[in-house]
């Protein structure tokens, strides 16, 4: 990762270099850095810490959830599917999680590393930027609300101040990256993404797809793609996720294909939705499937 060091990592491996948001070994807390998002250089996986409590739970338990199913077990157990995750503990459709599956990275297993002087559990994913020669990747953290149905008063208030916006946009810009060359990468942070509102977040968005000469086409295939992530949570009525992303990635390399693709990440704070839609996060694709067809008009 840029300008921190590998000191305290096992063997050649290194802070994910891409990651865009989420924990950041450059924060120091509490006299501790926090631990990102680690590498070995030359594979196909990252390692993603797992979180403290309920939090790691959650998201682990929906990962090993989605990779143990199969289309054999859709068929022969349409009704429900229980896991022992605290918040999902009735179950999900079996129809939903084989759906869901297909929209987020694989998840390979569990590895104990010892980092910064300690054991420490991960999520070993699939990288899905290390087919591309110049990666250009976007997080959206989507849905109308960032917190999730047990957080106190005071989280409420503190979350909803973070970023007015996203209940009349459905999402908001985390950040980018864009391999411009070898050397060169161009980001852009959250800071830079709460600076847009309803009014002009079509601009952020038409920054991130202008990394290539023929955008027009880059964003068709974000609005194709997208159609999966839309027709998904118009009928799954498993799970609601607050802090939750789209994670958009494209080749930025102008000779290569574009590529494009879109997986779901984050899931700490994943629920279950007792028959309902998740809404919120249906209203954030929606909204950017609007602005995206709005930018191939303009193009």
């Amino acid at each position: 990762m840029d300008s921190v060091s590998n000191e305290g990592l096992p063997g050649t491996y290194e802070w994910f270099s891409d990651q865009i948001a989420g924990h950041h070994p450059s924060m120091v807390k509490n006299g501790k850095r926090e631990i990102g998002l680690l590498k070995n250089p030359g594979s196909k996986e990252i390692l993603k810490p797992k979180q403290d409590g309920t939090r790691g739970e959650k998201e682990v338990a929906l990962y090993k959830l989605l990779s143990s199913s199969s289309p054999v077990d859709a068929a022969t157990s349409p009704s429900l599917l229980t896991t022992s995750s605290d918040g999902l503990q009735n179950g999900a459709r079996m129809e939903d999680v084989i759906r869901m599956k297909e929209l987020t990275a694989k998840f390979h297993r569990m590895e104990t590393m010892f980092v910064d002087g300690q054991d420490r559990q991960f999520m070993v994913l699939e990288d899905v930027t290390s087919d591309y020669t110049r990666p250009a990747m976007l997080d959206l953290k989507m849905g109308q609300v960032t917190y999730d149905p047990s957080a106190s008063a005071a989280k409420i208030e503190r979350e909803t101040k973070k970023y007015p916006p996203q209940a009349a946009i459905g999402f908001r810009i985390c950040g980018y990256r864009i391999h411009q060359s070898k050397e060169e990468v161009q980001m852009r942070d959250r800071s830079w993404g709460k600076s847009f509102d309803e009014t002009n977040i079509q601009n952020g968005l038409a920054e991130y797809f202008s990394a290539r000469a023929d955008r027009k086409m880059v964003l068709r295939e974000a609005l194709d793609r997208l159609q999966r992530f839309k027709e998904f949570f118009e009928s799954q009525e498993s799970f609601k996720f607050f802090g939750s992303s789209l994670l958009f990635v494209y080749e930025a390399q102008e000779e290569l294909p574009i590529n494009l693709r879109i997986v779901m990440i984050d899931f700490s704070h994943v629920f279950e939705s007792n028959g309902e839609r998740d809404e919120g996060y249906l209203f954030g694709i929606k909204n950017l499937e609007k602005y995206i067809n709005s930018l191939i008009s303009e193009t």
